[in-house]
């Protein structure tokens, strides 16, 4: 009874946040004579001390946690998700460097307990193998290891060509927020930021801001939408209040701000629960999807709603010498039991059916198994 209230109240919320309907669709024609590809994203990537030691336990491997729903990721041309953390081998929670002390859970170098996070450099060939192509690091959790714990995460990236986006080196005050990827030809700008820091004091400005000086980052989506060698641009936003279901005002404004800037996507995480989706379309015609929160992908948290997750898609069609343009967007939810993060099919949990119903329609969710493009030029 008390998980039906609550899904009762949720769907009262979203119903009041927009009027728009979750079953969305758009206008571009999914049509194969055009170069057409696959996105896939995920939310919180974040490894509490509870499944940080039965990974240290088991396998030695992320990877353990959700290779269950490793296929959902693998079925899409391009995977994107945010690790919420450093991978700063050997920086404990001061920054002093112990080096390398093996893969160990201690709380003192790694930890992920007491609103600080840090995990092993292997959580990124993990990510890679699985099947993500890039990750975003700009969320609040991105100073856990100061300066240094910036550094060393995107050089242990490097060393094995993971692209990062929303930080960059301490000592490169000219690097780029962003990611510039071909995928079959179309090429994607990402761009991540964040709105918080932990009240830590980013004294090197290596972090995006998503509402610091917004002029900033506008500045940069519209210079990437103004170069004729970028078809499509995808932002990743690390905000809004934990645990809410409703986006603040702010978020609205800000994404909206960013699609007109010129950016197709908008994808949140910070909140650790879903939050809707929606199109919206700009001055110019052109259509934008924003996803506001697509709660935790991974995460130790309690609770249907923080241990329900979404695996989102985005169908992009470029036709000539034209931008790019989505022709098709949908979900598969995720559920964590234990250590283990699930696909949800139409046979799952009625609760979690329910739950991202809720934010994302009936009409768009998509089988763990079914076949991705045919499900993104669906009707």
């Amino acid at each position: 009874m008390k998980t039906l209230i609550i899904l009762s109240l949720i769907l009262l919320s979203v119903k009041s946040f927009s009027n728009d309907s979750l079953d969305i669709k758009f206008s571009t024609a999914c049509d194969s004579k055009n170069t057409q590809i696959t996105l896939s994203v995920v939310g919180d990537i974040l490894i509490h001390e509870a499944l940080y030691e039965v990974v240290v336990r088991d396998s030695k491997h992320f990877s353990q946690i959700w290779k269950n729903a490793e296929g959902l990721f693998q079925k899409a041309d391009f995977s994107i998700g945010n690790l919420e953390g450093p991978t700063a081998m050997g920086i404990d929670g001061n920054g002093r460097d112990h080096g390398d002390i093996g893969f160990v859970y201690d709380n003192n170098v790694y930890s992920g307990t007491n609103y600080s996070f840090n995990y092993h450099p292997r959580i990124l060939s993990d990510l890679k193998n699985s099947g993500f192509d890039l990750v975003t690091t700009a969320n609040n959790h991105t100073l856990d290891r100061d300066s240094i714990g910036i550094d060393k995460t995107i050089l242990a990236a490097q060393a094995i060509n993971f692209p990062t986006i929303g930080t960059r080196l301490s000592n490169d005050s000219n690097g780029e927020y962003f990611k510039i990827e071909s995928i079959n030809n179309v090429r994607v700008a990402f761009l991540g930021c964040t709105e918080l820091l932990n009240e830590e004091n980013d004294s090197k400005n290596q972090i995006l801001r998503c509402y610091k000086n917004p002029e900033k980052i506008l500045g940069i989506i519209k210079r990437l939408s103004s170069r004729a060698d970028i078809d499509a641009i995808v932002v990743f936003t690390h905000w809004g209040i934990e645990y809410s279901h409703v986006p603040e005002l702010i978020q609205r404004e800000f994404a909206r701000k960013y699609i007109e800037a010129g950016a197709n996507v908008v994808v949140g995480s910070h909140p650790h629960v879903l939050q809707p989706w929606e199109k919206y379309v700009a001055a110019n015609g052109r259509e934008g999807l924003v996803i506001y929160s697509l709660g935790n992908f991974v995460a130790g948290q309690a609770g249907l709603d923080r241990k329900t997750g979404t695996v989102a898609y985005i169908g992009l069609s470029k036709k000539g010498n034209e931008k790019a343009r989505i022709f098709g967007a949908g979900y598969t939810p995720t559920y964590r039991t234990g250590a283990v993060v699930y696909p949800i099919g139409g046979n799952g949990p009625v609760e979690v059916l329910k739950h991202t119903a809720s934010m994302y329609g009936t009409k768009r969710r998509i089988e763990p198994s079914e076949n991705l493009m045919q499900a993104l030029c669906s009707p």
